[in-house]
């Protein structure tokens, strides 16, 4: 649902590595879509509770900024 706007923005992506979920510790496999904050280099898992939850903050952020004029 987000969209980046900024290169640091969060964003889903396929994961290239195996790792682990920074909120709920779920294992993510190599190709398994995840939610990935490239600046503090968190990932969360595809779940709702997770990926989905941080996706929406996102997104309520980049509307944020466009309605009170610091988005493009």
């Amino acid at each position: 649902m987000a969209t980046s706007l900024y290169r640091g923005d969060p964003r889903w992506i396929s994961a290239k590595y195996p790792s682990k979920c920074a909120h709920c510790g779920h294992a993510i496999v190599r190709g398994e879509r995840a939610f990935y904050y490239p600046n503090g280099r968190y990932l969360f898992c595809k779940h709702d509770d997770c990926g989905g939850q941080a996706d929406r903050d996102t997104y309520a952020a980049i509307q944020d900024e466009q309605f009170y004029g610091g988005g493009r």
